[in-house]
């Protein structure tokens, strides 16, 4: 249970047994830290949302933290943005020039060297500080991974990793055309990480744009527009880096960097040359005529050979000394200043075993591709250009177009939104949060705008036609015509002050349990079952159902401040005694079912910490609500009784006839003085509570059952973040979800309670539950008995002969109870024990069901599947209490 300190709460650190002390500033203190808007208003709940702030960082996000504030600085630093551009540049185009340039290898080589180590350098910091300062998203983003593969694929343009610079291509027969294609296709694609780093320059143009947006409209789409330019920019600049990737790999095939000619030249030149070295004649011309013939083949072409090693032109054979001519044919081809630009292709085998040639050393030709390398270089210069293009063509237009179909109309849509809301906020004097005191706009969000407006106007529509009320702070704004169209034209009542903000007789300490003398001496049970869920009232008589009762209301932890406050002993069991009296001998509407629906009201309360956010009177007539929510029932339901035209049904006008006839025998009995409940309370304090037990026992009708969960789940959703706050600290009351979501929901939780405690049978321990169970389909069948013989359709669950006793359980707990026991637990954690219970009640059910009806197997799975369901849900609901 919760217990109850005025602020600041304990929370258990999971990693060991220690405690750490948070503070929650009070409500008053932490309301954007500005003063309180003119004529006591208060601020909405968008600014309040915004105010829970709970240190629990550990000393890794605190580190993270300090380094993302001290290095977004660098970030946004134009000079850094400049230097971060050029080495994009560079990476991207800089081997590429450095080919068109033909700057030697002496000393263009560890310039080039240098430089790239310097970019890859930059883009190692650059991946860190993004790091640190985009903690939450950038890491093993998309981004993440292709400034990773960006900067790795660096190691290409460097030397002495895997660069090709100063560095002679060697080709063989073992030579796999294929795989150099693919490597080559690869070093291509790896450029995406590079590329990807442009899609950050269209960024940053699109926050230097967004900057010149017109400050003086009432509300501009900026961050709306932002993220829609980035996100969809993002999807462009993909689809064209991905593209950038694949269109290599289909011209993998076709690249003609591997003549076959070259190695037929060589093969060629190795056979001429073993047959001049076999002739006896010296002036064999053939070896020199096929060097002629491959010099003037290569002619046509912009590469050629310009060099050929291991066809000696003297040699000795069998001693005697001959000569061999044809290499001196190619002394004046030019040599390319780059090594890169060479491509050595080797013999096959060595037909003639000389020392330039023999073992792995093999006869070579060197060709020249200098002029084919610069048409690569500047068709890789003007692809990485075309892309730039394209991806900055695309961003602009789809900016374009965007602006004209979603950023101007919604810039419209919220001005006149917020113009709107800001002039019915006056009129209910309600602050309008959206300007900070001092004139300027806050940085909202446009969805979050919208929400916070839309709560108010639901605040709003709940103040002036749903709830009916009003707190008289929300008045205090009001001028007195407001005042008039809304207390008397439209009858809105003004709840009262909470017990905090009154004297301190009702909400003083608890009486002493050593001093106090009990009004029961001896109970049925223990009193720790009492403080359970295990309370079984079926197992007593009605002396001892009448002992629970008494002593919830006058020796309990919630009737030591409330019952003792507001009726005497004596007056309490002359009003139980007629209450018994009223209560038929029926199988389930009966006095017992009181005491139960009243213990389970009372724990609701307490495990709760009802006495933080509910008054005195709220919590004492929703004890006297739960005690006679069933007075006088005759054990049919309201359909019932409207389809046999009885006479209640004629006296309330078919609208809830059993409620307002338990509500009409409630206030019946303490219309006598001797019996009235609430006879010590002042006028004011009488008014609330029979407000609070017409408007509890009223909802106790199912036919609100739908309404009433579709309405708390909203409430849930408007505040899940305060709920899942509260969730994990299971010793205090948030400040912040007290106010917001206890406080300001107060007679709708009540009506929650009763009704809530009035379906809970299947939340009980399971023997509790199956006696409660067979009592109401008792009660269901006699009234079945009796359609029958009026002629009146039959209800479902009324037809002793066609209901499974234990089957019908599964869809009343699955499609009734479940779903208001799910968005209550939301609301209010501490209950989830009772969702846990309530799964394994439908797994008992299923058992007994299987044994009874024997059912095949796929109506099994489907129960099966629904119990799964709701256990699991139950293990999400206890999780987020121990996050």
């Amino acid at each position: 249970d919760l217990s109850c300190r005025p602020w600041g709460f304990f929370a258990w650190n999971q990693a060991g047994p220690e405690v750490i002390m948070v503070k929650v500033a009070p409500t008053d203190d932490i309301i954007e830290k500005a003063p309180p808007a003119p004529g006591g208003r208060r601020r909405s709940v968008l600014a309040l949302n915004h105010t829970l702030e709970v240190d629990t960082h550990t000393p890794r996000q605190k580190f993270l933290i300090r380094a993302s504030h001290k290095l977004q600085p660098v970030l946004s630093n134009t000079v850094f943005k400049v230097v971060l551009l050029i080495c994009l540049a560079i990476a991207l185009v800089g081997g590429g020039v450095w080919i068109l340039l033909d700057i030697p290898d002496d000393p263009g080589i560890l310039v080039l060297d240098i430089i790239m180590i310097l970019v890859t350098i930059l883009f190692i910091v650059e991946m860190v500080i993004n790091s640190l300062v985009d903690y939450k998203t950038y890491p093993l983003s998309f981004f993440f991974w292709m400034d990773a593969l960006g900067t790795v694929s660096m190691v290409f343009e460097i030397s002495f990793l895997a660069g090709t610079s100063g560095t002679i291509q060697t080709t063989s027969t073992s030579y796999d055309a294929v795989l150099m294609r693919t490597a080559r296709a690869v070093k291509v694609g790896a450029k995406m990480g590079r590329l990807s780093k442009l899609t950050k320059v269209i960024t940053y143009y699109f926050k230097s744009k967004d900057v010149a947006l017109d400050e003086s409209k009432p509300a501009e789409a900026k961050v709306l527009s932002q993220k829609l330019m980035i996100t969809l920019s993002t999807k462009v600049s993909l689809l064209t880096l991905c593209l950038v990737l694949l269109v290599p790999l289909f011209a993998i095939g076709q690249y003609p960097e591997d003549d076959l000619s070259m190695r037929l030249w060589a093969k060629k030149m190795e056979k001429s040359y073993k047959a001049a070295y076999e002739s006896s004649n010296t002036a064999q011309p053939s070896f020199e005529t096929i060097v002629q013939e491959m010099k003037k083949f290569y002619e046509s072409v912009n590469y050629g050979v310009f060099d050929v090693e291991g066809f000696p032109e003297k040699v000795k054979m069998n001693g005697t000394d001959m000569t061999i001519p044809g290499a001196s044919q190619l002394s004046d081809m030019s040599v390319p200043v780059q090594k890169a630009n060479i491509l050595r292709v080797q013999v096959t085998e060595c037909m003639v075993k000389r020392p330039a040639c023999s073992g792995s050393k093999k006869a070579y030709l060197d060709f020249d591709f200098t002029n084919p390398k610069q048409i690569e270089a500047g068709q890789d210069i003007a692809l990485v250009c075309f892309i730039i293009f394209v991806m900055f063509v695309v961003s602009m237009n789809l900016n374009g177009i965007l602006e004209r179909m979603v950023v101007i109309p919604m810039e419209r849509m919220l001005g006149m939104v917020k113009s709107m809301a800001s002039d019915i906020l006056k009129q209910f004097g309600l602050d309008d949060d959206m300007k900070d005191t001092d004139g300027e706009t806050n940085e909202f969000e446009e969805t979050e705008l919208i929400e916070g407006i839309f709560k108010k106007f639901a605040r709003l529509a709940s103040l002036a036609a749903g709830r009916n009320e009003a707190t008289a702070e929300e008045l205090a704004g009001m001028d007195d015509a407001a005042k008039g169209v809304m207390m008397d034209m439209m009858n809105v009542h003004v709840q009262p002050k909470r017990d905090s903000d009154k004297d301190t007789d009702d909400a003083g300490s608890e009486p002493d349990n050593n001093t106090e003398e009990l009004a029961v001496g001896t109970l049925p049970v223990a009193r720790d079952v009492v403080e359970s869920w295990e309370l079984d009232v079926l197992a007593m008589d009605h002396e001892g159902v009448s002992k629970i009762i008494t002593h919830i209301f006058f020796d309990s932890s919630l009737g030591k401040v409330t019952g003792r406050s507001f009726i005497d002993i004596d007056t309490f069991q002359r009003f139980l005694g007629v209450a018994k009296e009223m209560y038929n001998p029926l199988p389930y509407h009966n006095f017992n079912h009181a005491c139960d629906v009243l213990h389970t009201v009372y724990r609701l309360m307490v495990k709760t910490c009802g006495k933080q956010w509910l008054s005195n009177v709220e919590q004492y007539s929703l004890l006297v609500s739960a005690l006679c929510h069933d007075l006088s029932h005759a054990g049919k339901t309201n359909p019932f009784l409207v389809e046999s035209s009885h006479e209640l049904a004629l006296r309330y006008n078919d609208k809830s006839p059993l409620e307002n006839m338990h509500c009409a025998k409630l206030f019946e009995i303490c219309g006598q003085e001797d019996k009235n409940l609430f006879k010590q309370m002042d006028k004011q304090s009488k008014k609330q509570a029979r407000q609070v037990c017409i408007a509890t026992i009223l909802h106790t009708d199912n036919v609100n059952h739908f309404e009433m969960v579709k309405e708390i789940s909203k409430i849930y959703e408007m505040a899940s973040d305060l709920c899942d706050a509260q969730a994990s600290i299971s010793t205090e009351l948030i400040p912040q979800y007290q106010d917001q979501v206890l406080q300001k929901n107060s007679l709708l939780w009540l009506e929650l309670f009763l009704h809530f405690a009035d379906v809970s049978n299947p939340l009980k321990p399971f023997n509790v539950c199956l006696k409660w169970a067979w009592r109401v389909l008792d009660e269901f069948f006699d009234q079945g008995d009796e359609e029958k013989q009026l002629g009146l359709p039959v209800g479902m669950l009324n037809d002793r002969d066609k209901i499974n006793r234990p089957g019908s359980q599964h869809g009343f707990i699955n499609f009734l109870v479940a779903p208001l026991v799910c968005s209550t637990v939301k609301l209010f954690p501490s209950l989830h024990e009772l969702y846990t219970q309530m799964a394994e009640n439908m797994a008992q059910w299923r058992t007994l069901w299987i044994e009874d009806a024997k059912p095949t197997e796929e109506e099994i799975a489907k129960r099966e599947a629904d119990i799964q369901k709701h256990r699991d849900m139950a293990a999400e609901l206890v999780k987020r209490t121990v996050a």
